[in-house]
C-alpha cells in the first residue's frame, strides 16, 4: 500500500511537471512567434543643423538681426554726433541753455535705449514662436513619418543620452532628413 502512494505521489509530481513543462513551452512557442517590433533612431543634431526649413528660418533670422543691429547703429551714431555737436558749443550757451540741451540728449538716449529693448524683445519672440513653430512641425513628421513606415518606436540620439548606443542599421536619419526636406520644399511652393 505504501508502494501505491509513493507511485500515486511520484506520478502526481510528473503530472504537475508535465503541465508546468507544457505551460512554459506555450509561453516560449508564443513569444516567438510575436512579430518583431520596428525600432529606430534619429540623430536630432544632425536633423536640427541640416534641415532646410531651420536653414531657410535661420537665414531669415540672421537677415533681421543685421537690419536691426544697422537701424540702431544708424540711430545711436546719429545722437552720438548731436552730442558731439552740443559739447563742441556747450561752452559758448548759456548754463540753462545748456542744460536744457543735456536733459533732452539723455531723455533721447533713454528713449534710444528703451525702443531699442522693446523692439530686441519683439524680435526675440518671434524668432521664438518661429523656431517653436519649426520644431512642432518636426516632430509631428516624425509621427506621420513612423506611422507610414511602420515604426513602433523612433528614438531620437542626441548629447543629453536619450540614446546612448543605436546600431547604424537603426538609423533613419538621412532618410527621415530627405523627406523632411522633400515636404519642405513641396510647402514652400
Amino acid at each position: 500500500m505504501k508502494k501505491n502512494v509513493t507511485l500515486q505521489a511520484t506520478l502526481l509530481k510528473y503530472s504537475n511537471m508535465k503541465k508546468i513543462l507544457i505551460s512554459i513551452l506555450s509561453i516560449i512557442a508564443l513569444t516567438s512567434c510575436q512579430k518583431e517590433v520596428k525600432t529606430a533612431f534619429v540623430k536630432t543634431e544632425t536633423i536640427f543643423k541640416e534641415y532646410k526649413g531651420i536653414k531657410d528660418q535661420d537665414a531669415i533670422f540672421q537677415k533681421q538681426q543685421e537690419a536691426f543691429a544697422k537701424k540702431y547703429d544708424s540711430i545711436i551714431k546719429e545722437w552720438q554726433n548731436e552730442v558731439m555737436e552740443f559739447q563742441k558749443k556747450a561752452q559758448r550757451m548759456p548754463l540753462k541753455q545748456a542744460q536744457k540741451k543735456n536733459e533732452e540728449l539723455y531723455q533721447k538716449q533713454q528713449m534710444i535705449q528703451q525702443m531699442q529693448q522693446q523692439e530686441r524683445a519683439q524680435l526675440s519672440a518671434e524668432i521664438n514662436k518661429k523656431t517653436d513653430s519649426i520644431i512642432k512641425k518636426v516632430y509631428d513628421f516624425f509621427d506621420q513619418y513612423g506611422k507610414k513606415n511602420g515604426y513602433k518606436y523612433i528614438y531620437g540620439k542626441n548629447t543629453t543620452g536619450a540614446l546612448m548606443y543605436g546600431d547604424a542599421q537603426n538609423d533613419i536619419t538621412d532618410a527621415v532628413l530627405k523627406e523632411l526636406d522633400a515636404a519642405y520644399e513641396a510647402e514652400k511652393k
